[in-house]
């Protein structure tokens, strides 16, 4: 019940206590596959990939030896899911072929949701054409069974688009997304409308992004629907509201949006949920530039106050013990630092943390890549002086 309620930290404790029973005792009468399958869900979304694998396999092995072949693809799925999102490709790869072979599966939904999963993974590994070309097809099958899945790749066609600088050709893709969403998939309908808003910026009109954004917020205050899911949906909507406003340099804006969303996430998720910590660290950035335009005087009590927040939310993201995962959060946080050093006139202290954020692997292109570059240049420059 916490797991549809959106609480997922309630829910992993539930399914833990459970767990540990079914581990004891003998002829207790709940499906283990059911748990252990929804168990790995809530680490997939939780980020703890390990987990989500180790047992997306334990159940796979129960369904097989049950014969379930319903249960058996779709945990199938789920597990080529998770190991695609812990980079291993291949091992993916090969489990969303065994399921689009399986020819009872053909025109359901596990096969089409199994496609575009598959296309996912080929736009990661750099192979756009072969994933457009999946994603065309399934948005040209005219099987009823194929339209739960068109949102999600009209989104994804528009994000494609946008990255190739086709911005009206996204719009449309967006457009067409919020077209298939239902009146009643209010969350569905926020994705497309965000994504819209999101390309309008792109495209030079700030105040039409705005007014979208405006509107997502209100669907969501006259809905029926109440409790964890809208008010993170919500949390999620004040981000791009200060986004939007942080690009066109209303940082008193941004500030604002991004406190309410880190409000929602502290009471919602807790303090220590990775998605509150990067809140954290979003606002302490918001900060940082809005620092840079005081004089250093009244500068220095913000940036030391950001540092303090960054500090305590690298320390968090570390405490977690698993570095793959965090990479990106430890690396933006340690660059973010690296900048206050900078700021401080510590080069040494900055130079360290340019070596740390070096042995980080980081995604091709990735807009963090930027960031360190700007670190580096500015280090060189404060170390000519002190030289």
């Amino acid at each position: 019940t916490n797991h549809t309620l959106g609480d997922n930290d309630k829910a992993l404790k539930e399914y833990s206590v459970l767990l540990d029973k079914m581990a004891n005792i003998e002829d207790m009468p709940v499906d283990a596959v059911v748990i252990h399958n929804s168990a790995g869900k809530l680490f997939f979304e939780g980020g703890k990939l390990d987990k989500a694998v180790q047992f997306f396999r334990q159940a796979l092995h129960e369904a097989e030896t049950a014969g379930n072949l319903q249960l058996k693809s779709e945990i199938t799925l789920n597990l080529a899911n998770a190991l695609s999102a812990r980079g291993e490709g291949d091992k993916a790869m090969e489990l969303y072929g065994k399921l689009l072979k399986t020819k009872q599966l053909k025109k359901t939904k596990i096969s089409f949701l199994t496609r575009f999963n598959k296309s996912l993974l080929l736009i990661k590994m750099g192979e756009l054409e072969k994933a457009k070309e999946i994603l065309h097809k399934i948005v040209e099958t005219r099987s009823p069974t194929a339209n739960g899945v068109k949102g999600n790749i009209f989104l994804t066609l528009g994000n494609l688009a946008i990255s190739e600088g086709n911005v009206d050709e996204a719009l449309d893709y967006f457009g067409k997304s919020l077209d298939v969403a239902g009146d009643e998939d209010f969350s569905a309908r926020a994705d497309a409308m965000r994504s819209i808003a999101l390309a309008q910026l792109r495209k030079g009109e700030p105040d039409k992004a705005i007014a979208a954004l405006e509107d997502v917020l209100e669907d969501l205050l006259n809905s029926d629907v109440v409790g964890n899911t809208v008010n993170l949906l919500t949390a999620e909507i004040w981000n791009c509201m200060s986004y939007v406003y942080r690009k066109v340099g209303d940082l008193g804006q941004a500030k604002n949006f991004a406190k309410l969303a880190l409000q929602t996430y502290k009471a919602d998720l807790g303090e220590t949920n990775p998605v509150t910590l990067r809140n954290v660290s979003n606002l302490q950035l918001i900060l940082l530039e809005e620092a840079e335009g005081l004089e250093k005087s009244e500068a220095k009590s913000i940036i030391d106050a950001a540092k303090f927040e960054m500090e305590e939310t690298l320390e968090a993201f570390i405490s977690f013990d698993d570095p793959w995962t965090y990479r990106l959060d430890v690396a933006s946080l340690k660059t973010n630092l690296g900048l206050v050093a900078i700021w401080q006139g510590k080069p040494k202290k900055a130079r360290k943390l340019v070596r740390q954020i070096k042995e980080i692997e980081l995604p091709p292109d990735h807009p963090l890549e930027h960031r360190v570059a700007v670190l580096e240049e500015r280090l060189g420059e404060l170390e000519k002086k002190k030289n």
